[in-house]
């Protein structure tokens, strides 16, 4: 989602979490099937248990960003895209109305449209 704001600051858990997310999900476009998936899946959430005690923090913050490099290197050239999000199949098939097109009409438009008009 496009904003007019500067963006939001994300905290170092954040940005562990939204790479965890993007790291299942590539996962999941590379399995083969789901016993595959599930298995990468459990030896990926054991390689972020690893450093979850440790309290270094410019040691994390080299660690989060090789774990983005590997991230980037090992990224799908074609992943799965949900059917409603931006570039799926049915992302804005229907055309938004706005409410204030309906000030427009005619007159005429109105009295055949009384009931929605008078509800509106």
């Amino acid at each position: 989602m496009a904003g007019n704001g500067p963006n939001a600051i994300l905290t170092h858990s954040q940005k562990v979490c939204r790479l965890y997310k993007r790291c299942i999900r590539t996962l999941e476009d590379w399995a083969n099937d789901r016993a595959e998936f599930r298995f990468n899946a459990v030896v990926m959430r054991a390689r972020f248990d690893e450093t979850r005690s440790e309290t270094d923090g410019r040691l994390l913050a080299k660690q989060l960003i090789e774990a983005e490099q590997e991230y980037m290197s090992s990224k799908h050239e074609d992943p799965k895209i949900f059917k409603n999000d931006p570039g799926g199949i049915c992302f804005r098939r229907s055309a938004q109305i706005h409410d204030w097109m309906f000030d427009t009409y005619h007159p005429w438009e109105r009295a055949q449209l009384r009931d929605f008009f008078e509800t509106r």
